[in-house]
Parts: structure tokens; C-alpha cells; sequence
């Protein structure tokens, strides 16, 4: 019988599997190829959204950055935006040119420090809208047409003017002007996590696992990211960079109050991958299901356990909501007495400076100490295993003295040592080994993953097992991500002690030298990527790489 346990496998062997079991209930199609599919379909789609953005880019790339009034263009746009959508579109009206100077004139006052005089207004109306209909012409997109292979070109305009009966020219906004403006409002972040779980709850009751697999992984992504950002906000309070208490309020509340109506949405969304659980189990335990029902049954074992870490990180966000409190209070409190602190102004020093035609050798001074050379220090994290000795000085008289008799005794240290030098060994035997195969070339984290396979996760949340990532990772020129380990086939000396990676390396080349011909390691880091070997444990990408002499 098909084991129903509900397992807790690691987390990327469990979407290698989800996605083999999706490729085999859509007809073993290549999922590369399908992504390939999907974009030549939904180009065309996906460009069409994005048009209706390219006026404001446009404006914000033409702004003039001379005139204090005229810079403010960009921004003041969508103010006459929502007034054509409020006082014409909903009003079937159009509006004219003096409508819009005359509604400007009464409301910059409460938005700017000074309202520009007559002129500058009218000045400032037309700049609005020749930015808003791109000077009379319509904006136009450049896109590439993969089946057509040639540029083709899109057309948008927020804007037309028609002439009324009057002889009066009146401006209208258009259909892809109100869905711009919507756009950049509408659907705020908070309302992502709901969305997807409504979604979430409809593939499922639809049967559509493969898809319910691929929201509710983007599902955990949103509760997480929700989760960060309440870091973000604490370092920029620390930095000063928040002076009020909006942003924290915002973030407070987007979570207290839509909390509720989020966790009955992820109790219905458990609820139904429960009952798609144990439908699929009867099946099996019936024996009605065949070689496919089977394999779909793993699929939902593993939606199942993924909506369940997305509901546990949506209960910690709450506390850490509740927690978020006290943090922001005790920032408050830091910031309140680094006021106090006496600081160097280095730009009012600057400025004062260059405002006051000093002589400019006077700058070294405040340069100078930014000049200095970083010289960071180095420590081999081997020596912290190693023996440590204290000496004491005692007076003795001489009479006194007894001849020692040095005695080997077993200490703390040197058994610590010990298990740091054997699991040195045993980590990089088996890194020998996985390099041993035709691409001879491993990423760090399948290297962890086969570890984890053969020998449980402990192996990789061992602390042995870092010091040794970070060992093989040490002793690169600056700027530069690679490092050569070469233990010359293991024909070196070896020293027992042990001091450094290749002595490491060597020992681990004997000990597997009938299994592997690598005697060459490169290890190449990637400072940008970031990936998570297992839950909670994030590291630096790396690549090792096995070169035979």
C-alpha cells in the first residue's frame, strides 16, 4: 500500500518532484519549453499592460530640472488626471483649457509652499498637458514581434480634444488614461496575499494542482516578503530616513485589519486541500487509483504541506505585528538620544568651504581620513580548535620544587579538534566524490541536498559543516569570486594537525583516491545570489568545480 504519512521531505527535493509530477500530467511536455510557450503567447498581452506606463517615463525622463515650478510636471499630472476623471468622465462632460488653470489655481495653494502667479499657472497647465498628450501626437512603443520577427509599433495617448458646439476645445481623458491612473492605486500590496489566496482556493476546487502548486508558492513568497518589511522599516528609522510615523502605521495596520479575513481564507484554503487529501487517500486505500492518481497524491501531499508553512508564517506575522510595537518605541528611544551626540556636519563643512573660496588644499583635511586604506584582518577559523596553553608565573622556592612528569590527558580542546578535523575530512571526501561524475561540477546546494539525502539534514545545520564552507570560501585576492585548492593527488606530505584546507584536502584525496581522479578544487562564490541550503539556513551561492591533472 502507497505510504500516506504526511512527510516533511526537504523543501527543493520537494518542488523537483512537484514539477516532474506536473510535467507528467501535462502529456511529459518539456516545462522549459512550455515557458518558452507561455511567452511567445503572452507577449503581446503582458506589452499591452505595460504601454499604458510609458507616458509617465516619458515625462519623468523629459523633466526640467531648471525652472522650480515646471520640475513638478511629472507629479502634478496625476493631480489633473483624477480632476478630468471626476469632473468630466463621471460627469459626461469635457473640460476646457481655462477649467483646468482655474481648478490649479485653487488647489496648488494647499499643496505648494507658494502658488506660482498667473502667468507661471498658465504656463504650468500647458506643460501638464503637452507632457499628457506627448505634444499633440500620440506616444508611441517600439516592441519586437517574435512571430512577425520585426519592430512593430503601439499607440497610446491619455488625451483628446474635441471641438464642442460652441467652437470651444475641451479636453477628455481616454480609456487607457483612467486605466493608468487606476493602475497606480487600485490594487494595493497589501491585497496580493488575499488574491492569491482566493485564486488558491478556486485551482483547487477546480482540481488544477499544478497551478494551486505554483500559487501557493508564490503565496509563501508575499506572506514572507510582508514579513521583511517590517525590517526594512526599523533600518530606515535608525538611518532617519522615516520622520513620521505614517509608514509604520500603514504597515500596522494593513496587517491588524485585514488579518482576519486572511485567516479564514487560509482555514477554507486548508479546508480544501484536506478534502482533496483524503479523497485522493480513499482512492489509493480502495485500489482505484492508478499510476497517475498515485503521483497526483504526492502533488497534493505537498501543496498540503506548503499551505501549511504559508498559514504558520501568516501567525507569526501577526505576533511579530504585536512585537512590532516595542522594537519601534525602542528605536524612537535610540534616535532620541543620538541628538544629542555630538556629530561632524561633513557636508556643512564642505559647503562652507566651497561657499567661502578657501584655499582648496584645505580639503585634504576633511578627505583624508576617508582615504585611508581598509586593511581587514584575517583569522583561520582552524585555530580556534586548536589547544590553547596558559602560562602562569609562580615564585617557588627552589627546595621546594617537584620534577613534572608530563602526562597526556585527554582535554576538551583537543577533543573538539578532533571532531572538527574528522568532519573536515569526511566533508570534503564527499565533495570529492560528487565532483567525481562527467560535468565534474557542483552547486552548493545540491551538494547539501545529497548530504541531507544520505546522511539527514544534521549534517548540513552542523556548525563544522560551515566553518568548513567558509574555509574553502577564504584567502581570495579582493575582487575577485574564485580560489584554487590543489592538493597535487594527495603525494604531498601530510601534516596531522591539519592547518589548512589542503592538508584537508589531501588526507580526504587518500581516503576516496580508488573512487575519484579530482585533485584539483575550484570554488567560485556569487556575492549576489543567495540561496537557502535548508529552512532557515541561507548562504552565498557557490560552484565547485573538480580538475584532474
Amino acid at each position: 500500500m502507497l505510504n500516506l504519512r504526511r512527510s516533511n521531505p526537504i523543501i527543493d527535493g520537494d518542488d523537483i518532484l512537484a514539477r516532474e509530477i506536473i510535467q507528467e500530467n501535462t502529456g511529459g511536455k518539456d516545462p522549459e519549453y512550455s515557458l518558452a510557450d507561455e511567452f511567445l503567447e503572452e507577449l503581446d498581452i503582458r506589452l499591452e499592460q505595460v504601454k499604458v506606463y510609458y507616458p509617465i517615463m516619458d515625462m519623468l525622463r523629459k523633466r526640467k530640472l531648471d525652472d522650480e515650478v515646471l520640475r513638478l510636471v511629472p507629479e502634478l499630472c496625476f493631480l489633473l488626471l483624477s480632476y478630468l476623471i471626476y469632473e468630466g468622465k463621471l460627469k459626461h462632460k469635457g473640460i476646457t483649457f481655462q477649467n483646468m488653470e482655474a481648478f490649479l489655481a485653487k488647489v496648488l495653494p494647499k499643496i505648494l509652499v507658494q502658488c506660482p502667479n498667473q502667468e507661471v499657472l498658465r504656463e504650468l497647465t500647458a506643460e501638464i498637458l503637452d507632457g499628457l498628450q506627448n505634444g499633440g501626437r500620440n506616444f508611441t512603443l517600439y516592441t519586437y514581434g517574435f512571430k512577425t520577427g520585426n519592430l512593430r509599433e503601439k499607440y497610446i495617448k491619455f488625451l483628446e480634444i474635441k471641438q464642442s458646439e460652441d467652437n470651444v476645445l475641451e479636453y477628455r481623458i481616454t480609456e487607457p488614461g483612467v486605466d493608468f491612473y487606476l493602475r497606480t492605486k487600485e490594487f494595493p500590496e497589501e491585497t496580493k496575499i488575499t488574491i492569491n489566496l482566493l485564486l488558491f482556493q478556486k485551482q483547487m476546487e477546480k482540481g488544477a494542482f499544478g497551478f494551486a502548486y505554483e500559487t501557493v508558492r508564490r503565496l509563501n513568497m508575499e506572506v514572507q516578503k510582508k514579513k521583511d518589511r517590517k525590517y526594512s522599516l526599523l533600518e530606515a528609522l535608525m538611518y532617519g530616513q522615516l520622520d513620521s510615523g505614517e509608514a509604520y502605521n500603514r504597515y500596522h495596520k494593513s496587517i491588524v485589519l485585514q488579518f482576519e479575513e486572511e485567516a479564514e481564507l487560509f482555514n477554507t484554503a486548508v479546508k480544501n486541500v484536506g478534502s482533496a487529501f483524503n479523497e485522493y487517500a480513499e482512492r489509493i486505500n480502495n485500489g482505484e487509483a492508478d499510476a497517475k492518481a498515485e503521483r497526483t497524491f504526492t502533488l497534493v501531499k505537498i501543496i498540503e504541506k506548503e499551505i501549511g508553512r504559508a498559514q504558520t508564517l501568516h501567525t507569526e506575522l501577526l505576533k511579530e505585528a504585536v512585537g512590532f510595537t516595542k522594537e519601534y518605541d525602542k528605536a524612537l528611544g535610540i534616535r532620541r538620544k543620538a541628538i544629542f551626540t555630538e556629530r561632524f556636519s561633513f557636508q556643512g563643512e564642505f559647503e562652507k568651504l566651497i561657499t567661502q573660496n578657501e584655499n582648496p588644499a584645505v580639503l585634504k583635511y576633511l578627505f583624508e581620513p576617508l582615504m585611508n586604506p581598509n586593511i581587514k584582518k584575517s583569522f583561520n577559523l582552524l585555530r580556534a580548535f586548536e589547544p590553547q596553553r596558559v602560562a602562569k608565573i609562580r615564585k617557588e622556592e627552589i627546595e621546594n620544587q617537584i620534577s613534572e612528569v608530563e602526562v597526556d590527558r585527554i582535554t576538551i580542546d583537543r577533543l573538539t579538534s578532533s571532531r572538527v578535523k574528522k568532519n573536515f575530512v569526511f566533508y570534503a571526501a564527499k565533495l570529492l566524490e560528487s565532483l567525481d561524475t562527467s560535468k565534474q561540477q557542483v552547486y552548493l546546494q545540491d551538494f547539501c541536498r545529497n548530504l541531507a539525502e544520505h546522511y539527514s539534514e544534521d549534517s548540513v545545520y552542523n556548525g563544522d559543516f560551515i566553518s568548513f564552507i567558509i574555509e574553502m570560501n577564504r584567502d581570495k585576492p579582493i575582487g575577485n569570486h574564485s580560489r584554487i585548492i590543489s592538493f597535487a593527488d594527495g603525494r604531498l606530505p601530510v601534516d596531522e594537525e591539519l592547518k589548512t584546507i589542503e592538508a584537508v584536502f589531501i588526507k580526504a584525496a587518500r581516503l576516496v583516491c580508488s573512487k575519484t581522479n579530482v585533485n584539483n578544487v575550484i570554488v567560485k562564490s556569487f556575492p549576489e545570489t543567495e540561496v537557502e541550503l535548508l529552512p532557515g539556513l541561507k548562504i552565498t551561492n557557490m560552484l565547485f568545480i573538480g580538475e584532474s591533472k
